[in-house]
């Protein structure tokens, strides 16, 4: 009889012994090495460039934080989620550096996420979380700056204009890639400095690259006081103007160009510049 009792506790305690295994820390699929960051508090610092492999657990919400140094230039923070688990789905909420909430999206079960962020030189906080916290799976989440900025930056400033001293000029390429309006004054302008000779005019000509942007441009003097005020053309319009010098010295001029982004979001323009007597 005392054999029976034994191979009975053998059998009870190997049972619970599988059980406390399958409750190890280090062997829960669900807990990562970025734990703990469940708070702002407590965010994992991300760099930019580089994959993590993530995982949730039920009611789980991971925070992380990056910071992005683009010399004060708008550019694009590229925000790419791989929902590795077909029935999550995925909700990401962005903060600024102060934990203010602007911007939250979610994606269909099993589906990944690219989100756009516009940004100069600032800092963020992204939480990500399953939509109804009831699933818990694996997804990779990778930051990156695109440099998506043309070549002629900065000029977004009076300060960093773009100058033209000689004509014709050729074509000029630029993107725009934020509204940028008088309606919108932290978009992402496109500043001119135009050198006009005397008893000269100097006329451009602004020409989108897709059918769904509407350019803008307004004129101001060397004192940046205006001297025309905001035009903006149509989608798909081609924007041309005159700027002229009558009798007496050369002057400066500065031209704004700024653009309404259409649902594609090509924010692509050429701009070209020619000289003609008056």
């Amino acid at each position: 009889m005392k054999r029976i009792k034994n191979i009975s506790l053998v059998i009870l305690v190997i049972p619970f012994l599988l059980n406390l295994s399958g409750c190890k820390k280090d062997e829960d699929p669900f807990k990562d090495g970025l734990e703990p960051n469940n708070s702002r508090n407590e965010a994992f610092e991300l760099t930019l460039g580089e994959q993590v492999d993530a995982s949730i657990a039920k009611g789980d919400h991971d925070w992380y934080s990056f910071s992005v140094e683009t010399n004060g230039i708008i550019d694009i923070a590229g925000i790419a989620i791989e929902n590795l688990t077909d029935e999550m789905e995925l909700t990401a909420v962005l903060y600024d550096s102060q934990g203010n909430q602007f911007g939250s999206f979610t994606g269909n079960a099993g589906i990944n996420m690219n989100i756009n962020l516009s940004t100069r030189t600032s800092s963020y906080y992204i939480e990500i979380y399953d939509k109804n916290s009831d699933h818990e799976g694996k997804y990779k989440l990778t930051i990156t700056l695109r440099q998506a900025y043309d070549s002629n930056e900065p000029d977004d400033t009076f300060d960093d204009a773009y100058i033209v001293s000689s004509y014709p000029s050729g074509i000029i390429t630029g993107t725009i890639l934020v509204n940028a309006s008088d309606d919108n004054q932290n978009g992402d302008f496109e500043f001119f400095v135009l050198l006009i000779n005397a008893d000269k005019a100097v006329s451009f000509t602004l020409t989108p690259d897709a059918d769904d942007i509407k350019l803008n441009y307004k004129i101001f003097k060397e004192d940046h006081s205006v001297v025309v005020e905001e035009t903006e053309g149509t989608a798909g319009q081609i924007l041309q103007a005159s700027v002229g010098r009558g009798t007496g010295g050369s002057m400066t001029r500065y031209l704004r160009v700024g653009a309404t982004l259409g649902g594609t979001g090509n924010g692509n323009y050429t701009i070209s510049f020619t000289e003609t007597d008056i």
